[in-house]
């Protein structure tokens, strides 16, 4: 099967995993950067694919960056910690991408940062 082919049939799973993680993260990961995030970990061959969307859509530095815990609402703190206790990690750092990997790609990504009672 083509590399076209596959990435036709396989697009309604990609978007349904986009989707998931936009949902576990939280509302500070645009569906882009997700879907970037969900390309590499399921296709990492397919980085160039990524380059090349990060090129055409720069969103900031290259990288992962993290956010404040305290700008978070009382909400979020707790949704967040309740998903710490249960998963260890974040949902982008569940995917185990390499850092490198996402910088190389041009990706900004915004990930969970240090909770304030670790």
């Amino acid at each position: 099967m083509n590399l076209h082919s596959r990435r036709w049939l396989l697009a309604p799973l990609r978007q349904l995993r986009t989707r998931r993680l936009m949902a576990q993260h939280g509302p500070t990961l645009p569906y882009g950067t997700a879907w970037a995030l969900i390309t590499l970990a399921s296709a990492p061959d397919e980085a160039d694919l990524v380059r090349a969307w990060a090129t055409e859509n720069p969103d900031g530095l290259a990288g992962v960056h993290y956010d404040h815990w305290h700008t978070l609402s009382e909400t979020e703190q707790t949704r967040r910690k309740q998903w710490l206790h249960r998963y260890r990690h974040s949902p982008i750092r569940l995917l185990y991408l390499d850092t490198g990997l996402i910088k190389s790609t041009g990706l900004h990504v915004v990930d969970w940062g240090p909770s304030s009672d670790r």
